[in-house]
């Protein structure tokens, strides 16, 4: 009873925030604690999880996976009680709102799409569409990069164009264009 009592009265609480945005990764979080080999866990819809029934004053080893972040491992050192942490994954972007700017300014601009193995083709209407607008349909097929570096560019990227062409452009768009709200 006491080993299940001092086991039970510890865990860690932990927080997952992408470096780039300071907010929860738009993809899915996977959590695992390495040292007991607990099982695999999910962080809810703001990032959070718990690890359970662990042992006071003890470095654990959690590691945390999401897509285009890789997997990162962290050091937790266990008090007593509930360990309350935040994880900071680190990544670079190579897309972002300041390539967006540059692209925009040197007539490179590009709306980025995320496809499969098999992406769409432009058709006819999506190639006037680029000619009209000076952009170009980009599409990553199945391996983009990291969500938030997808969002911060387009998002950069459309209120350049709203601020040239207006918001009629928009209804002309690829309705596959990533975060085009």
């Amino acid at each position: 009873m006491v080993c299940g009592t001092i086991y039970g009265q510890t865990e860690i609480k932990g927080k997952v925030l992408s470096g780039i945005s300071g907010e929860r990764p738009i993809s899915d979080i996977y959590v695992q604690e390495l040292v007991t080999k607990q099982p695999l866990i999910m962080a809810d819809s703001l990032g959070n999880f718990k690890i359970e029934y662990l042992e006071p004053n003890k470095t654990y080893k959690v590691e945390i996976s999401v897509f285009g972040y890789g997997n990162q491992i962290f050091d937790v050192q266990t008090k007593s009680g509930i360990n309350n942490v935040s994880f900071e994954l680190k990544a670079e972007c190579e897309y972002n709102a300041k390539r967006a700017e540059s692209d925009w300014k040197n007539g490179k601009a590009n709306l980025l799409l995320v496809g499969s193995i098999a992406p769409i083709p432009n058709s006819s209407f999506d190639k006037r569409f680029e000619k009209k607008f000076g952009i170009k349909y980009f599409d990553f097929g199945c391996e983009p990069p990291i969500d938030e570096c997808l969002k911060e560019y387009n998002e950069r990227i459309f209120e350049l164009m709203d601020n040239k062409y207006g918001v009629k452009w928009r209804e002309k768009v690829r309705s596959d264009v990533e975060f085009l709200n």
